[in-house]
């Protein structure tokens, strides 16, 4: 018989002894410690794969119920169908372009506001432009003043903000991409409540306040220099507080990149990432206030997100719009002049491709350019996120 013959098991369920010599008790027997560290790996691997499965279940249903909340709690804006136009060719196929708008629109208190300052029509109180050139490289929020006096298709000369009141957010996207000379993808609108319940939800912000100031006539907030917190009203108000500066719409738009850099510190910390309930209690309190191009669905937004993963914290850019001087108008308007040398760089750079360039030349001249930094900035956002998620995965599972 062969060595490697395998001995068939006997009718009554014994094995024939083998002629192998039995090794003795004070011999190692290699078989069965191999056998046992077998038994051993193949469990914990078990084990692993289970985690992993449990984990990789947990994660799909968040991320579902992100996506469906996302869904059903969004508010199309339908009179911008098809932001596709004849403006297209003036970016990159994978180059992103988001118009925000934060309205002055007061909801209830609206007639109201008006009767008191005698203003006509929604105008648009915070302008800021998103790129996300096609290489992915990094993110440029730019603000835009919004006394910038600008020309308005089809209606002259005017502050910039002035466009959503005489031609609705179509206007708005045409005067932005005539500026700038570049094409508007998407358009997100939020109105002042939304800002309030965002930084509730959040549990409140902290910014470093550059300079003390008073906001408001009737029951005056007193906003101390140094870090404060900020929420709800608070930030609101911080926000919107222009009168109290002698270079009114610059320090407003200051406040309002501090503030924006503080909510998405705030989103990307541990203690946000690690609580799903903070999560979605920050999409259903945002969501209701906002408003948003149909194209810009939950599909959409997470394959941007995927292509983003590796940005840090460092390449996501904030800075204002270059302008020039304060200048009153035949009118008797207070706006401010465009910078027209420096625009016509921004409009190369966004053009070309170049914002990387071009933020180092305007840092060059600003010491303290803006960033929103991430708890570890050398971290990729990417895993810095699924890092955190992966936390509250393991606590909650």
């Amino acid at each position: 018989m062969s060595d490697k013959h395998r001995p068939r098991r006997a009718k009554g369920g014994v094995i024939p002894p083998s002629s192998a010599p039995v090794a003795s008790a004070s011999e190692p027997a290699p078989k069965r410690v191999r056998s046992r560290r077998f038994r051993i790996i193949v469990i914990a691997l078990a084990a692993l794969t289970t985690v992993l499965m449990v984990a990789g279940i947990v994660a799909y249903g968040y991320i579902n119920r992100l996506q469906t909340v996302f869904e059903e709690e969004r508010n199309v804006i339908e009179e911008l169908d098809d932001l596709d136009d004849d403006t297209a060719y003036r970016t990159s196929e994978g180059t992103v372009n988001v118009l925000l708008l934060g309205s002055d629109s007061r909801g209830d208190e609206e007639e109201q506001y008006r009767q008191e300052t005698g203003e006509e029509g929604e105008r648009s109180d915070a302008i800021m432009l998103v790129h996300i050139p096609e290489d992915r490289s990094g993110i440029y929020v730019m603000s835009i003043m919004r006394d910038l006096w600008v020309d308005i298709p089809g209606q002259g000369q005017g502050r910039v903000n002035s466009a959503l009141s005489a031609g609705g957010l179509e206007l708005a996207v045409d005067t932005v991409e005539d500026m700038l000379y570049t094409h508007i993808d998407h358009v997100v609108t939020i109105d002042f409540d939304g800002f309030e319940d965002l930084t509730t939800a959040l549990g409140g912000v902290y910014v470093e306040n550059p300079r003390s100031f008073s906001a408001g006539q009737q029951n005056p907030a007193f906003y101390p220099e140094g870090s404060i917190r900020l929420e709800g009203s608070s930030a609101l108000r911080f926000v919107r507080e222009r009168k109290s500066f002698p270079t009114s719409d610059h320090i407003r738009v200051e406040n309002q990149q501090l503030v924006m850099r503080a909510i998405a510190s705030r989103f990307l910390s541990g203690d946000t990432l690690t609580n799903p309930q903070r999560i979605f209690g920050v999409l259903e309190a945002i969501l209701p206030y906002m408003e948003m191009d149909s194209a810009l669905d939950a599909d959409t937004i997470v394959s941007y997100a995927l292509g983003m993963t590796n940005l840090r914290g460092s390449d996501i850019h904030t800075f204002t719009m270059p302008a020039g001087e304060p200048h009153t108008t035949s009118g008797g308007a207070q706006v401010i002049l465009p910078d027209e040398e420096m625009m016509g760089l921004l409009r190369e750079s966004l053009a070309d491709e170049n914002m990387g360039e071009f933020m180092r030349y305007t840092e060059s001249l600003d010491p303290d350019p803006g960033t929103i930094a991430a708890p570890d900035d050398e971290e990729p956002l990417g895993l810095h996120v699924g890092r955190q998620l992966g936390q509250s995965i393991s606590r909650d599972g």
